[in-house]
């Protein structure tokens, strides 16, 4: 069952009933709104009708949750020159499209530009720039936006309608997940996590002697749970790309100091104040 996006889906089962789904797509948004999952429920709808997850493998999809290299391509290639079994579009899905290499663009780029009359090609990534201009322009871009509260009750527990009715840790985690479904599933799943992503945002709220209050609780925290620092650098680069012309500066700073952190036995609290 898929929460939220319901003129997108009304939009694409309309099409393809119709049979007038163009033959590539790139859904774009934020990380964790529900590119990825609204995607395998279109390809499920495509060969069975309903527009949810199937319990066995598909026949005429092929989900890569992640791939960048030329390999795959030709694995793509191959698929799609198949005539479909029970859909009317054999259906490629690719997570994560913003790691293809050029080599592995430019192969995509030659199976569109005369693609098969029966392909569906949906790349999901969250950065459209990512992606050559050359391919970019053989795509239509489709737009995932944050849920609404209501909906994002409706994630966490089926029977809410919503904060109103969503226990207190619920509450919390709606708050905390801002409208990603995605985000918000984690958090529920690990405490850490959770833990993680209160730490990030009291880290961009605050700074001088309150900040470096908080940098001493982060280092002391991951030397028992070396994972709340990973954890808390996802959550401080997820905020950052809320806004990222106006936090460009901080998330450059964010990243090479992750980098540092990651490749050298550099300090960390000292790469944290220098955030």
């Amino acid at each position: 069952m898929i929460i939220g996006h319901k003129d997108l889906i009304a939009d694409f089962k309309k099409l393809a009933k119709a049979g007038k789904l163009a033959q590539g797509y790139i859904f774009f948004g934020e990380p964790d709104v529900g590119k990825y999952y609204f995607a395998r429920h279109l390809a499920n709808f495509m060969e069975n009708g309903e527009f949810d997850l199937s319990p066995r493998p598909l026949q005429d999809a092929m989900i890569l949750k992640d791939a960048s290299g030329i390999d795959e391509m030709r694995e793509i290639k191959s698929f799609l020159w198949q005539k479909p079994v029970i859909s009317q579009k054999r259906t490629i899905v690719i997570n994560n499209a913003g790691n293809l290499t050029p080599e592995a663009q430019n192969s995509i780029l030659k199976i569109v530009e005369e693609p098969p009359e029966h392909a569906l090609i949906i790349l999901v990534l969250s950065q459209p720039e990512n992606l050559s201009p050359a391919l970019l322009s053989r795509f239509q871009k489709i737009h995932f936006g944050r849920l609404s509260d209501s909906e994002m009750g409706q994630v966490l527990s089926p029977a809410c309608a919503g904060m109103a009715q969503a226990g207190v840790n619920d509450k919390k985690i709606i708050s905390i997940s801002r409208g990603r479904p995605g985000l918000a599933m984690r958090l529920k799943s690990d405490p850490l996590m959770s833990e993680a992503d209160e730490l990030a945002i009291l880290f961009l709220e605050n700074d001088g002697g309150a900040r470096t209050e908080i940098i001493k609780k982060i280092v002391e925290l991951q030397k028992e749970k070396p994972e709340l620092l990973d954890m808390f650098f996802e959550a401080v680069i997820s905020k950052l790309r809320v806004n990222p012309i106006r936090d460009y500066r901080k998330m450059k700073a964010t990243l090479h100091r992750l980098f540092l952190i990651k490749s050298y036995n550099v300090n960390k609290r000292i790469q944290l104040e220098a955030i």
